[in-house]
């Protein structure tokens, strides 16, 4: 019996697109769900990016949200190829890799792919006329209309095209071999139509010419040139080729079956230019490059992006010399000096001049037309295979005129833009080069000045390739220097490259300044619009290793969605890597570029107000984001009032504060030594984030940078609150003998300026470090005074927030119900103000004093009660610390246990919460 086969899918592509699962249809769905099959169908078993995907569907210009849409579509395929998949389950059939999907689709499965199957078999057999027809049958068979016909999106347009010229070579090349067995008449009747729909095609009036002939049909076949003549004077302005006039010449002279005079040997043009000669790394490029060399009669495009100095070039040539011999008509090589700064872009027209005459073209047969030189171009290059190297191309516009037709040739485009239209209209696959790894960038050095060398400093030679950024141009530089002064160690150079603003003078070469990484750079920045040249410079002001699309709207001065464009035409030029949604950093020496330009090119005027309005965003955003995380204690009142910022949910507004967590440290530096009042302002924003995190670095530094510019700014209470903030840090890293003197430093403070309230905080702290120092009877004493202090000023939250850390303390003291009964006293004072996230703190604690007193079902219904708070309020800290509650209440029950421990530990990571080692602990005594 016959097992069935479970999910083989199917994909028609010559004509409508149709798909079908086992034998039966699939309906597939909205447009651009199909436009995205097409593209993982035709690049089968291979890895489609998604932003190939974006281009393929929407082209130059896609939405913001066609990410979200291609997730989208592709899990809408996988629910038609794969309906009893289960949800979480992997795909078999469409695959998600780190860098895009993956159709599979077993040999055969395709009907593009069964056609240029049979093409090649059909080549295989020339010698065999009727076995090859009956191949070149079975390939023109499988055509049920217009290839994708009604499939939206520049892709499918492209290759709506590629596939048509694949089919029309068919039929030609079927035509010539019928004409060689004595088929003319059926021949003559085919081309007839075919001829009429494609008016300038010579090759089909050829075979259209010998099959009328040979049918005694003369004056027809000498008709059809005098017609294919008239419509190439009229349209192109030039003469019908070399082959054609000959065959014409022939019918002329009354020759029957006529056969083309030998052709005069060509000089097969070989163009490359010399290879680097220290080329290091790059296997994974140069495998992808390998993969895409043609294999049947479609040319293919490749675009290698990158910025300044990575190495396009040097990969181009590389793998070109690889595969020279692959392409036997010849290697063409043409600098389009897209950002050159001494001369204008090489503009198609002058490039195609070239080309045809590297392809022996003479002078005098090339048309002056644009699209007339186009057309011969593709001409020429029809049925051959030659290498075409488009170096430093800036625009699509300057590339496409430059593209084979009909032929089996390469083109490799090497741009420092992203050129995303070439991949959306023309099908290019892309290769962006990154800069080297560690271990290239050493083998780069070590190639440039000898094993010996870099044997004998490793350290320093691994220093030197980091602070050249690991760009290949800047390590070249840095190894000429040493080379060329033998004197020099690899340790010196790299103490002359630590110093930022002497490290671009140092990576220049003496005798040729476009080498130097300066003037790499300077030919992308050259070439951006005024608008985007200014948002580059600006970026150099920002503090922090990456920027937020709002924070460059902030520097900039524009609208969130005026920067985005800005953004989008810097990354399309790699001046920048958007790394993340909506996130972007620069490279190293870029950042320090771009910097450099800040200082020179923008006015002092200029720079100050772009410095204010960034450190304004900042604030702004910081004191919403901590009044969205904080309790009561929110030290709002040294704060300007909230702006307009605004988060939805804790979560949110957490979120943002980690993933600025660095910028926040650096722009509260700049903002020092701007000698800005926002320097201690941001930290005191911040306050409810470092409360709930566990980044006690930043938390300290930049409370360190708060108090020094509180003291400066002559603001005692907010230097108090910095003080403070460094004793909380202290305290949370069990650095309790720190924290001591920083909250007792606090609190002579609060005394001398008479802050009663920050007075009786700043006793609360001193309460918690005796805790944390196991001296019980002085915490006691110092939480009690604490109590009278916050009740002598009225302060329910600052009582309530004493007695948990008071009923902490008492239960690490063994006090067990003195602490049950401290935590109860914070409930009903948190209850009673609807305090709800201090209530469900005060769960906690009495979650946890409960379970020592060994009344487990108890604190198992205040950890869920608290849970169930916790997780409406978005607090994942406090959640994971009531999870954990959970889990050890119920040992008895181990799966749950388990359940939440694990959710617990998988929070606490997030947080590197000190607890996660005895959390672990408990799972695997669970296990």
């Amino acid at each position: 019996m016959r097992r069935e086969v479970q999910n083989e899918v199917r994909v028609s592509l010559l004509g409508a697109l149709a798909a079908t699962l086992d034998g039966q249809e699939l309906t597939l769905g909205p447009p651009r769900q199909r436009a995205v099959l097409a593209v993982l169908a035709l690049r089968a078993n291979h890895v489609v990016s998604r932003s190939e995907l974006i281009d393929a569907v929407w082209g130059d210009d896609p939405p913001a949200s066609a990410d979200n849409g291609i997730h989208t579509y592709v899990a809408g395929l996988r629910r038609l190829f794969e309906p009893g998949r289960a949800s979480r389950a992997p795909s078999s059939v469409l695959l998600s890799t780190d860098s895009g999907y993956l159709l599979r689709l077993p040999p055969g499965s395709s009907d593009a792919a069964l056609f240029r199957t049979y093409l090649d078999e059909a080549g295989r057999l020339r010698d065999d006329p009727a076995e090859a027809l009956s191949a070149f049958d079975r390939a023109l068979g499988l055509w049920r209309g217009i290839a994708l016909d009604g499939v939206p999106g520049p892709f499918a347009a492209v290759e709506r095209a590629r596939l048509a010229e694949l089919r029309l070579t068919a039929v030609e090349q079927r035509a010539a071999l019928m004409l060689s067995v004595g088929r003319e008449a059926e021949v003559a009747a085919e081309l007839t139509t075919l001829v009429s729909a494609h008016p300038l095609r010579e090759r089909l009036h050829g075979l259209l010419m010998s099959a009328l002939y040979s049918g005694g049909r003369q004056a027809e076949a000498l008709a059809v040139f005098s017609d294919l003549r008239r419509l190439l004077v009229e349209e192109l302005g030039i003469e019908p080729g070399p082959e054609l006039r000959r065959l014409h010449e022939q019918l002329l002279a009354g020759r029957h079956e006529p056969q083309p005079d030998p052709a005069e040997p060509v000089l097969v043009p070989v163009q490359l230019p010399h290879g680097v000669r220290d080329f290091t790394g790059r296997e994974k490029e140069l495998a992808k490059l390998a993969e895409v060399v043609p294999h049947d009669h479609s040319p293919a495009l490749v675009v290698i992006a990158g910025t300044g100095g990575v190495g396009k070039t040097a990969l181009a040539v590389r793998f070109a010399h690889q595969v020279a011999s692959r392409f036997p008509d010849g290697q063409l090589h043409v600098d389009l000096r897209g950002f050159d700064a001494s001369s204008p872009p090489v503009q198609p027209a002058a490039a195609l001049l070239q080309l045809l005459q590297s392809l022996g073209v003479p002078p005098e047969r090339v048309p002056e037309d644009l699209a007339a030189k186009s057309a011969l171009y593709r001409s020429v290059l029809a049925g051959k295979r030659v290498l075409v190297l488009l170096d430093n191309a800036r625009l699509a516009e300057q590339v496409r005129p430059l593209l084979p037709g009909r032929s089996s040739s390469m083109v490799l485009v090497t741009s420092r833009n992203h050129l995303g239209g070439l991949v959306a209209r023309d099908g290019a696959h892309s290769v962006t080069l990154s800069t080297l790894t560690r271990d290239e960038g050493l083998a780069l050095l070590t190639s440039a000045v000898g094993t010996e060398r870099v044997t004998a400093e490793p350290a320093a030679a691994a220093k030197l390739v980091e602070l050249c950024g690991h760009l290949p141009l800047a390590v070249r530089i840095a190894a000429e220097r040493v080379v060329t002064r033998p004197h020099l160690t690899l340790a010196d150079l790299a103490g002359d490259l630590a110093d930022e603003r002497d490290r671009l003078n140092v990576l220049a070469t003496g005798d040729d300044e476009d080498t130097a990484v300066r003037a790499a750079f300077s030919w992308s920045y050259l070439a951006l619009k005024p608008d985007a040249a200014r948002a580059f410079r600006l970026i150099g002001l920002h503090p922090g290793g990456e920027i937020s699309l709002d924070a460059v709207a902030a520097l900039a001065g524009v609208p969130a969605s005026r920067a985005r464009i800005l953004l989008d035409v810097l990354a399309g030029g790699h001046m920048l890597e958007e790394f993340a949604r909506g996130r972007f950093r620069l490279h190293d020496l870029l950042r320090l570029y771009a910097t450099e330009l800040s200082a020179t090119e923008e006015s002092s005027d200029g720079r100050d107000e772009a410095v204010q309005r960034l450190l304004r965003w900042y604030l702004d955003t910081a004191n919403a984001a901590g009044a969205t995380i904080g309790p009561p204690d929110h030290p709002a009142f040294l704060l300007p009032p909230l702006s307009t910022q605004d988060f939805r949910s804790h979560d949110e507004a957490f979120g943002w504060c980690r993933a600025e967590s660095a910028n926040l440290l650096a722009v509260t530096k700049l903002a020092e030594d701007e000698h800005s009042p926002a320097a201690w302002q941001i930290p005191v924003a911040l306050w409810n984030y470092f409360i709930v995190s566990s980044a006690l670095d930043e938390w300290t530094h930049t409370y360190r940078v708060a108090e020094r510019m509180a003291a400066r700014d002559g603001n005692q209470a907010a230097r108090a609150w910095a003080v403070h903030g460094q004793g909380l840090a202290a305290f949370r890293g069990q650095r309790f003998a720190d924290a001591l003197e920083l909250f007792d430093r606090a609190l002579a403070i609060r005394r001398e300026i008479g802050d009663r309230v920050g007075a009786a905080w700043s006793l609360t702290g001193l309460g918690m470090a005796y805790g944390g120092l196991r001296q019980f009877d002085l915490a006691v004493d110092r939480f009690g005074e604490a109590l009278d202090r916050h009740a002598e000023v009225g302060s329910w939250f600052g009582e309530g927030g004493t007695r948990l850390f008071l009923s902490d303390i008492l239960r690490l003291a063994g006090q067990h119900e003195e602490s049950l009964a401290s935590a109860r006293r914070a409930y009903e004072v948190m209850d009673a103000h609807q305090a709800v996230h201090a209530k469900a703190m005060a769960l906690v604690s009495i979650g946890w004093a409960r379970l020592k007193l060994g009344q487990r079902v108890e604190a198992r219904d205040s950890f869920r009660e608290a849970v169930g708070f916790l997780r409406v309020l978005g607090d994942r800290k406090s959640l994971a610390e009531a999870l954990h509650g959970v889990g050890e209440s119920s040992a008895g029950q181990p799966e749950v246990a388990r359940t939440h421990l694990l959710e617990a530990l998988t929070i606490y990571e997030d947080y590197d919460h000190p607890l996660m080692p005895e959390v672990r602990a408990r799972l695997h005594e669970l296990s």
